[in-house]
């Protein structure tokens, strides 16, 4: 009869050694206790080691044992348990810190497979993060690792940091923790100019006052979705695009994800961008705004108004004029199908709110080298859902910046911006698909914008930007972090190969006919994090998946633990800031032109609704 058992557990001989190795420790404690009780009553121990072990046998007058004058049992046994309790309790101890991880070790911080604290502190150290500090911030002498990267956790009681030229994707779902341990401290610790995407005002209450220390600070709100924390920042839809580049740049963002479900969606939003950037560059070369934009956008015929702009201005393109009237004149079916893009692409300047957002007054032009150079932070809140969806504009917005940073870039030493700018694209699966996220990604880094993309799910990416496209921004991501509490089966086996496979020993204990059993052993490959347990994470627990190295398990800091923020709490609560406050992104902002600016801004507005 053979009997074949296999199991991870260790073989009997390593048993039967830990049990040896117990039983001679309990003795010496035996020992040790009896001997220690000896010694303060004053007596000297002569007996051998095992006169503890003697002494149990004589529980009431444990002299006998030693043969000696011994203290009073009460003593004697008191000392002694002392004595054992310490030996069980360091066994214990030096267990827990010495002893290898069980394949079905519980902690989930030590698993098996993960990153050796070597791996971690070659990789992801703040010595590690200092390493290329000279390179990626030439202004400082000694950078510190805060002036170069961003915490984001602690992995084999090893501090992990993420650089600034890292770009990083964040998964986590609803309520998991994202804000709380990721979002909110790389905002407050990031060294330049921050742009923050989000569609709450959370995170702009918990930031606003530590970054108003580090320079200008605006919110720009068309859907007035912030509450009473606000800044009154103004954008200029049009501004810049009396050129052809920037005017491009700007359709790209307005038309984002208006072919979105169509057949040959891309075809379509490629003919809508045609017809918007043509808008665009009418409306800045004639020095119109953003009422004239929405008025055009009605219906075909209303752009004859600026198709003339671009047939009789000098400074118009050649052959934007043409390829506009073509739109306009084309086969009706197609002509209300670029018109459809064009429609919904500005449909959020028919809210009065949205439109008096995109129309700043004379002077207050937003200034985007300004913002980059003093180290603002723009906080941009925004929705794809409900009335005055102003996502689009929140695209064509961050489109602008980022230009104008990598043109900044390009004109510095290295072409790399110092300090560089943050791009926190918080909740960005709710908002317009960025068009240049999946560049930003790959490229970014290396000018010295950072980019931090956090979805909800691959799912939700794929939604957005497509399969290709998603795929783009998963594999451009030097730095993925993943959070529990993921529902999507298919993306958690994904995310389960991703994180690798180890080597797991089993054993096979094989028993004959005649009695006689034999051991063996053999490999096999296991995830190191199957779906399941990937999904049950705890709270503030993470992956982090940094280049090629292996998978650290991270736990997170909380905001709320920093001292700075404390310390900004104790001031009082963020609600309001004055409209003031970005007058470092703008140029000479006089309140009583502003003011009346919105009296016509409002009365032009009205004059839209009603047609």
């Amino acid at each position: 009869m053979t009997k074949n058992t296999q199991t991870a557990r260790p073989s009997n001989d390593t048993a039967w050694a830990a049990v040896i190795l117990g039983s001679a420790g309990l003795v010496g404690a035996l020992w040790a206790g009896g001997a220690l009780a000896i010694v303060t009553t004053g007596g000297h121990p002569h007996g051998g080691l095992l006169a503890g072990i003697r002494a149990l046998a004589h529980a009431r007058g444990p002299a006998g044992a030693w043969g000696e004058i011994a203290p009073g049992p009460t003593r004697y046994w008191a000392v002694t348990a002392v004595v054992v309790a310490a030996a069980v309790l360091l066994a214990i101890g030096a267990r827990r810190l010495f002893a290898p991880a069980a394949p079905n070790q519980a902690d989930v911080y030590r698993l098996p497979g993960t990153a050796s604290p070597r791996e971690i502190r070659h990789t992801c150290s703040p010595r590690a993060v200092r390493r290329r500090g000279r390179h990626l911030r030439p202004s400082i002498d000694n950078p510190a690792a805060r002036d170069v990267g961003f915490r984001v956790g602690v992995a084999r009681r090893i501090g992990t940091w993420t650089s600034v030229e890292d770009s990083v994707v964040v998964l986590g779902p609803a309520r998991s923790g994202k804000d709380l341990h990721l979002v909110v401290n790389v905002i407050l610790d990031a060294p330049g100019a921050v742009i923050a995407t989000s569609t709450r005002p959370d995170n702009i209450a918990q930031t606003i006052d530590a970054r108003r220390n580090l320079g200008p600070v605006a919110v720009f709100d068309p859907q007035h979705l912030a509450g009473d924390v606000r800044v009154g920042l103004r954008w200029s839809l049009t501004r810049g695009c009396d050129k052809p580049m920037t005017a491009m740049i700007r359709a790209a963002g307005l038309a984002a994800g208006s072919g979105k479900g169509a057949e040959d969606g891309s075809f379509w939003q490629g003919q809508t961008e045609a017809a918007l950037r043509a808008l665009l560059m009418a409306a800045a070369l004639d020095h119109r705004g953003a009422a004239d934009l929405y008025r055009w956008s009605l219906t075909p015929a209303a752009v004859q108004d600026a198709i003339a702009i671009l047939e009789t201005h000098p400074r118009a393109p050649a052959g934007w004029a043409t390829a506009l009237n073509a739109v306009a004149d084309s086969d009706p079916r197609q002509r209300d199908s670029v018109w459809l893009g064009v429609r919904q692409s500005l449909a959020a300047l028919g809210d009065p709110d949205v439109l008096a957002a995109v129309t700043p007054a004379p002077g207050e032009q937003f200034d985007p080298e300004a913002f980059i150079r003093r180290r603002g932070t723009l906080y941009l809140v925004g929705t794809a859902t409900g009335a005055g969806a102003a996502a689009n504009l929140v695209a064509a917005f961050i489109e602008d910046i980022v230009e104008t940073a990598r043109h900044l870039a390009a004109a510095l030493p290295g072409a790399r911006l110092d300090p560089p700018i943050m791009v926190m694209l918080n909740e960005i699966g709710n908002l317009a698909p960025l068009p240049s996220l999946p560049t930003l990604m790959s490229e970014g880094g290396g000018t010295g914008i950072c980019t931090w993309a956090v979805l909800q799910s691959l799912a939700q990416a794929r939604h957005k930007w497509g399969e290709q496209a998603a795929a783009t921004v998963w594999d451009a991501s030097t730095t993925k972090i993943i959070l529990g509490g993921g529902g999507n089966a298919g993306d958690l086996r994904d995310l389960a190969s991703l994180i690798g496979e180890r080597d797991e020993t089993t054993w096979a204990e094989n028993r004959a006919h005649d009695g006689t059993r034999s051991r063996s052993s053999s490999l096999r490959r296991i995830p190191i994090m199957d779906s399941g347990r990937l999904r049950t994470l705890p709270f503030g627990v993470a992956v982090l998946l940094l280049r090629s190295v292996p998978p650290s398990i991270i736990r997170m800091r909380r905001w709320t633990s920093r001292y700075d923020v404390r310390r900004c709490s104790r001031r009082g609560p963020a609600t309001a800031v004055s409209d003031e406050a970005h007058i470092g992104f703008t140029r000479n902002v006089d309140n009583s032109v502003i003011r009346a600016h919105d009296e016509r801004t409002s009365i032009a507005s009205e004059e839209v609704t009603k047609r």
